[in-house]
């Protein structure tokens, strides 16, 4: 395995060997002029939900936060990770307010600085914020109401000043932030990571400076430390690391596609559940937008005599256990198959390789939904606050998609491919190095990744109703 992650080291690129890239990590205002056009932005889509035109069609709120924003979210994680950490408006209010300053070098927080509970340092908390936002959701249409928008995201903000309060750093991104699990888990797709050059390097490194801070940076916000790092998981990019190491230790490498399924060692419990619970969910978002799930509804409904809500909170929890049950009757098979091998090891190691398929199916749900919808950002930009404006001579433009359903089908079935190559890819890779390359034991975890592909493709191919 030694010889494996070697290789893979020679197929990086560090692009921190450049002096510019490298200064641009090194000054203190760079992520302050990342933040401050984001939390600009998030204030003016605040006061467009609050007091702006309340037609989600219409309003800056609705479309930029649910079809602009998350689309491209999803996007950036595929091709770049936790880069949307890095400028993140909520992180770095929390952050400005810890420091009462913008950027410069602060000793003194304003902050009870509580270490998080040791309990909940996992994805579990994130894991259930993420499940009721969902919901919420689907039982309220939040992302066509601006007003609730508004709402959410001033309570999202109250929360993570109370917490930035209490606690240190930023634990609110580390183990609170309802979308911080789906973020890590798809960012080890992403061609760039942030690195320790050398590990011997942080082992002989008495200071390490990198989890201390010094007089040029803080100590990492999210508690990771460089030289045991091997996954994107939760790295946001802030590169204070770069400043702090003395040694000149850091390294922002880019390298192939899911290069962290290649030489990830370290596997969690919380974070293979998160994965199984993140497939399901994307499915069950995927299937209410098609036009056969309000027959299916409705038919539940006449032969159950459930009343319509129940009916949707029954089938909103099975979509998000389906996963979970179904892999585990393929992984009960490879335990069947091999009785040597832990069933706890078979389950969480081999749930790291669902990660590809369940971005793609992510990428495929929201590529629809900016390529059709995403056009409605430019007459609303001339007005984005419904007040009869027409500041770029655009409130009057009738967009039109960008493409077409077929050439959009076609992409999507491109991604699922995609997807399902770099699972099995990571299948094989994971059983080589943690299960002996056994074949008997990734075969079933093939066969689930294989219908759940199956699947996709289908509802892909339904025609769809737009949230907006």
């Amino acid at each position: 395995m030694e010889n494996e992650i070697t290789n893979q080291d020679k197929r990086k690129y560090d692009l921190l060997q450049h002096n510019v890239i490298a200064s641009f990590f090194k000054n203190r205002k760079t992520q302050f002029l990342f933040q401050l056009p984001a939390v600009l932005l998030l204030v003016i889509v605040v006061f467009a939900g609050f007091f702006g035109i309340q037609n989600s069609n219409k309003s800056l709120a609705t479309i930029s936060i649910w079809v602009i924003w998350w689309s491209l979210l999803i996007i950036s994680l595929a091709l770049v990770g936790r880069i949307w950490c890095l400028m993140c408006p909520f992180g770095a209010i929390g952050d400005w307010l810890q420091r009462r300053t913008f950027y410069k070098r602060v000793n003194d927080t304003f902050s009870l600085n509580r270490k998080w509970p040791t309990k909940f340092r996992n994805h579990s908390l994130a894991a259930v914020f993420f499940l009721v936002i969902t919901w919420a959701d689907f039982q309220f249409n939040l992302v066509n109401s601006p007003l609730n928008t508004a709402y959410f995201i001033v309570a999202l903000l109250g929360l993570i000043v109370i917490i930035s309060i209490i606690f240190e750093r930023r634990s609110f991104c580390r183990y609170v932030c309802p979308i911080t699990g789906l973020i890590g888990m798809y960012s080890m797709f992403a061609p760039f990571e942030l690195r320790a050059k050398e590990k011997e390097t942080c082992k002989t490194c008495k200071e390490k400076y990198c989890i201390s801070g010094n007089e040029k940076g803080y100590p990492c916000p999210v508690f990771e430390y460089p030289g045991t790092m091997e996954k994107n998981t939760h790295c946001v990019l802030c590169t204070e690391c770069v400043k702090t190491c003395h040694r000149n230790n850091i390294s922002f490498n880019i390298h192939s596609f899911a290069g962290d399924f290649l030489t990830m060692t370290k596997t969690r419990t919380d974070e293979a559940l998160f994965i199984l619970l993140l497939l399901g969910i994307t499915i069950f978002q995927t299937l209410i937008m098609i036009r056969p799930w309000a027959g299916f509804t409705q038919d539940l409904m006449v032969y159950t005599g459930a009343s319509y809500d129940s009916v949707r909170f029954i089938l909103f929890i099975t979509a998000a256990v389906s996963p979970v049950l179904i892999y585990s009757i393929a992984i009960g098979i490879s335990k069947l198959l091999n009785l040597k091998i832990m069933l706890k090891d078979l389950f969480i190691g081999y749930a790291y390789s669902i990660i590809p398929l369940g971005l793609m199916m992510h990428l495929s749900h929201n590529l629809r939904h900016l390529l059709e919808e995403g056009m409605g950002i430019i007459p609303v930009l001339s007005d984005p606050f419904g007040f009869g404006w027409n500041l770029f001579g655009t409130s009057g433009y009738m967009p039109a998609p960008l493409l077409n359903s077929n050439n959009i089908l076609l992409i999507q079935w491109l991604l699922m491919l995609v997807g399902l190559g770099f699972s099995i890819s990571a299948c094989k890779n994971i059983s080589r190095r943690m299960f002996h390359g056994i074949e008997s034991t990734y075969v079933p975890i093939l066969v689930f990744a294989f219908i759940f592909f199956v699947f996709n493709l289908w509802i892909l191919g339904q025609p769809i109703m737009h949230k907006h």
